[in-house]
């Protein structure tokens, strides 16, 4: 029998301190499975677990603001068959004061000067994960998650966030991907100018960034001039304002070779994302991709296996292919390894 080799279980919980109906996270678990051809699934829809791999590490993918999770099904689904329990997830609650829309749980409190670092950022990853838990008891994924081994990846806010939480003493994350996000918070959070908040683990840390994100430059005015930016008229165009480089080079603490940046040749800020949508969100500020869309998500998605291969596996090859793709000058504009 042939049949689809990934299926999703859904999921919803509150998150707390949040008022009814904007506290509630839906989230789909994205897991190998294996068809049988039984009754029991053509009935039911529910195939079983491929379970030759687990118990699966577990991926959460924090989306961008307004940007709706199914954007990241097409690595979520990659990424279970690749033998990972990959979540993705939603929360429509209030963005900023007056604002309803998709986030991925910031708590700007947390983020702001004499508070950042001394409690989570996020508000959905402990309820996501206490949820999870529960999926690891009972049901059809009962014994198949490792909530031991997370890995907290996000685009664009999703991945600050995933950067600002990769602490162990907080979750039980062994890795950290970022996609088109940094660390420089807003002046409006009163740091200073240039400000680039430290990540606070010591792990493992992949960041991704697009050479063409329109997003990311027309923000620029939100952060202030980095330390060595010229006086400029328009910090958009400042060559010295790169957020996303300023965060590597300035944020990351591991320095084991295990921290890596890439740039990715014609890419945009929302190449992450597929199929695109541009009802919502900011991506009308992106420029056309000069490189084929689908090349660069499997550039995306040759970066993202190798590197979670190697940081969550140990998987030596794994780490040698990902040396090899950082290289290509044909998909990577430039690379950085710590």
């Amino acid at each position: 029998m042939t049949g689809p080799d990934v299926r999703a279980v859904h999921g919803a919980v509150r998150v707390p301190g949040l008022e009814a109906p904007l506290d509630t996270v839906h989230f789909r678990v994205f897991h190998p499975a294996r068809p049988t051809g039984s009754d029991d699934e053509r009935l039911t829809g529910i195939l079983p677990a491929d379970r030759s791999r687990a118990p699966w590490p577990v991926v959460l993918l924090l989306p961008g603001v307004n940007i709706g999770p199914e954007g990241y099904r097409w690595l979520a689904e990659i990424l279970a068959r690749n033998g990972y329990a990959a979540v993705t997830l939603g929360l429509v609650g209030e963005i900023m004061p007056g604002t309803v829309g998709i986030t991925p749980g910031v708590d700007l409190e947390a983020c702001s000067v004499g508070v950042y670092g001394s409690r989570p950022t996020c508000t959905t990853i402990g309820p996501v994960l206490d949820a999870l838990a529960k999926l690891a008891d009972d049901g059809p994924l009962a014994g198949l998650l490792d909530l031991e081994r997370v890995v907290l990846s996000g685009h664009s806010a999703g991945g600050t966030l995933a950067l600002h939480n990769a602490d162990p003493e907080w979750f039980p994350v062994v890795a950290a991907m970022s996609f088109t996000g940094h660390t420089m918070p807003s002046r409006l959070l009163g740091h200073p100018d240039g400000t680039v908040l430290p990540v606070p683990g010591a792990l493992p840390i992949l960041m991704v960034g697009a050479e063409l994100d329109g997003v990311v430059a027309a923000s620029a005015d939100r952060y202030g001039r980095p330390v060595g930016t010229t006086d400029v008229d328009d910090p958009a165009h400042d060559p010295a304002h790169d957020p996303i480089l300023s965060t590597f080079t300035g944020a990351i603490r591991s320095g084991r070779g295990d921290c890596h940046l890439a740039v990715l040749v014609g890419a945009t800020h929302t190449s992450f994302l597929w199929p695109p949508d541009t009802t919502t969100a900011r991506g009308y500020l992106d420029p056309e991709p000069t490189r084929d869309p689908a090349a660069i998500r499997s550039t995306i998605a040759t970066l993202v296996t190798d590197f979670l291969d190697a940081a969550v596996r140990g998987d030596g090859d794994a780490s040698e292919r990902l040396g090899t793709t950082l290289a290509d000058r044909t998909a990577v504009l430039r690379s950085v390894t710590v």
